[in-house]
């Protein structure tokens, strides 16, 4: 697939190849937690991609906006730049628009990406009322299908067009990776693997395709390992198609 930028997928997990769960707040895990950000600050990028549940977890913090000021009336359904110019951005993709936004740049709750303009990936079927919201507060939106699941595809191209970003962060959680994995878009894989075993059947893993229309297999080659800490490993694949 020929496209004009790449994706890369930057990830903390366990040995069992879990990348959610009660590991990830553990102290054994701290030191390779310190590598996964090192690491991610080494790309130097300016740009972030998570799904809601991550967004939600770790940024909103489970908040909903109060829609109920906004009229239901019908708002243009074409994507929505800020005017305003932001050299990085903060990449949420929430087909449904159940992100409670209060600000359109990410605050205290992530101070290594302070600043950062927030861009919402949405499907057509959320509300008005939600995209009024999203206006009103500056939030940019971009939209990428109709409704579940959405074109990652579509989602990048516009955000490569918009904002002109060349490489793509992907950093969770395991279903948003699996939509990007199951359109052939993850160029490089960048694991940190914890010496750590979840243990439970539901913790979300590395690349969950779920819904994805697209359930084929992909495959990546190795390009690099090293030693993280003690018992740590850093793994980097790259896909095939860059062979």
């Amino acid at each position: 697939m020929n496209k004009p930028y790449r994706v890369i997928c930057h990830m903390g997990m366990s040995i069992d190849g879990r990348v959610a769960g009660a590991f990830l707040g553990s102290q054994q895990f701290g030191p390779y937690g310190k590598a996964y950000e090192e690491t991610l600050q080494a790309y130097a990028s300016d740009n972030w991609i998570c799904g809601r549940v991550t967004f939600e977890e770790h940024i909103t913090f489970g908040n909903k906006a109060d829609l109920s000021a906004y009229p239901e009336e019908a708002i243009p359904g074409e994507d929505y730049l800020h005017p305003a110019a932001f050299s990085s951005y903060a990449i949420a993709v929430d087909p449904e628009g159940k992100l409670g936004w209060q600000t359109n740049v990410i605050g205290d709750e992530y101070p290594e990406r302070k600043g950062d303009h927030i861009v919402a990936i949405l499907s057509e079927a959320v509300s008005d009322r939600h995209l009024a919201h999203l206006r009103e507060i500056g939030v940019s939106y971009l939209f990428a299908g109709e409704s579940k699941p959405l074109s990652m595809k579509v989602a990048l191209d516009k955000l490569h067009k918009h904002f002109g970003i060349e490489t793509f962060m992907l950093l969770g959680g395991g279903f948003v990776n699996g939509a990007f994995a199951s359109e052939g878009l993850v160029d490089e894989i960048s694991l940190i693997i914890a010496p750590l075993v979840e243990g439970v059947s539901n913790s979300v893993s590395l690349f969950e395709y779920g819904n994805s229309l697209d359930q084929s297999i992909r495959q990546f080659r190795l390009d690099k390992f090293e030693r993280i800490g003690p018992d740590g490993i850093r793994l980097t694949y790259l896909s095939n198609r860059d062979a």
